[in-house]
């Protein structure tokens, strides 16, 4: 298969030191947003607790604030300005950053028979717009390259998928979880004892 672009996601995720799971992004446009709602809501509570009477704008307007708040952090995420180009075929991956290249991994990174392909969705929504965040973690013995991806569209689902498939079939060990460390399948959600079984068998791996 040729080589596919994706664009490349200046993130900084969490990782669960014992259970490997990665939270959500941890980026100044999303923490912003948060610290404002965690203000707020502390605010609300302290009025509360001494029975300050609260008019009814005041609650309005605070109201208002919090979805508001909530509204930036998630648009935030989903249209963070991309840092660079990513290349993914069958056998490597290329980063092509737009600057600071010593925060991402030099290119290309190859793919072996001992690569361990780690997939964590950090944040998916597939309604009106289709967008997903992902951090990439390739293992190649000793070395770890970590770098963060965003699918802007369905049509970048689907030749990722495309390529996720080719890494099954070449029998790269890929590991993918969604946002609450659940194991899944191509980006696929929901995965239950009969398709597990019917995809180790196609693919010939284990689960």
């Amino acid at each position: 298969m040729e080589k596919e672009e994706f664009d490349l996601l200046k993130i900084h995720s969490k990782k669960d030191s014992l259970s490997g799971k990665v939270t959500l992004t941890e980026t100044p446009h999303f923490q912003i947003p948060m610290a404002i709602i965690v203000s707020m809501i502390l605010s609300i509570f302290v009025l509360y607790w001494m029975n300050y009477d609260i008019p009814g704008w005041a609650e309005m307007l605070m109201s208002s604030g919090l979805v508001i708040a909530y509204t930036i952090g998630f648009i935030a995420l989903f249209f963070s300005i991309n840092a660079g180009k990513i290349n993914l075929s069958d056998t490597k991956i290329s980063v092509y950053p737009k600057k600071n290249s010593d925060e991402y991994p030099a290119h290309p990174i190859k793919l072996n028979e001992d690569s361990v392909i780690r997939i964590n969705i950090i944040q998916s929504y597939r309604f009106i717009l289709s967008r997903s965040l992902l951090h990439m973690e390739i293992t190649n013995g000793d070395s770890t390259h970590e770098f963060g991806m965003i699918l802007k569209s369905r049509k970048k689902h689907e030749r990722f998928k495309e390529i996720l498939d080719n890494w099954y079939r070449s029998g790269f060990t890929v590991k993918e979880n969604d946002q609450l460390g659940n194991r899944i399948f191509k980006l696929s959600h929901g995965i239950n004892y009969a398709e597990v079984q019917k995809i180790k068998n196609e693919y010939g791996i284990e689960w």
